[in-house]
């Protein structure tokens, strides 16, 4: 069973990306901060860091939109990484995101659509895309 999880912070590290000829990678930390109220008062709780990881066209838009200390919502399933390294077994919980944005509770973006290489379609003459040719409309 995978879990999916939902998470709100600030980046505490750059982006990292790495590439090759087919497959993009990013993985940055997130810190996500609980503000409690004390009386009149708020105060930080305790931080969680948060290892936030993901692939191609998210990575590359990561790398291209976010920065140390930006606002942003991450969702995606919680994984646990396994390695080893001289010996020894390490293990660390990530999140795979499958999307992130800027925290619109906290500021403002721009949001810019990226046009992708698509392959052309064959032409269906039983499909109708909505498009009319000039001078055909039909009167109303």
């Amino acid at each position: 069973m995978d879990a999916y999880i939902t998470v709100s912070g600030n980046l505490g590290t750059d982006v990292e990306h790495r590439a090759t000829d087919n497959y993009s990678r990013a993985s940055f930390r997130l810190a996500s901060t609980p503000r409690i109220r004390r009386g009149d008062d708020w105060i930080d709780g305790h931080t969680t860091w948060v290892n936030i990881e993901c692939s191609n066209r998210l990575a590359d838009n990561a790398r291209d939109s976010l920065a140390k200390g930006d606002p942003v919502v991450v969702f995606g399933r919680l994984r646990t990484k396994v390695w080893e390294s001289e010996g020894t077994k390490h293990e660390r919980m990530v999140i795979e995101a499958s999307s992130i944005g800027h925290d619109l509770s906290r500021g403002t973006t721009a949001f810019t659509r990226i046009a992708w290489a698509r392959q052309p379609e064959e032409a269906d003459p039983g499909r109708d895309d909505g498009d009319v040719e000039p001078g055909t409309e039909l009167a109303g």
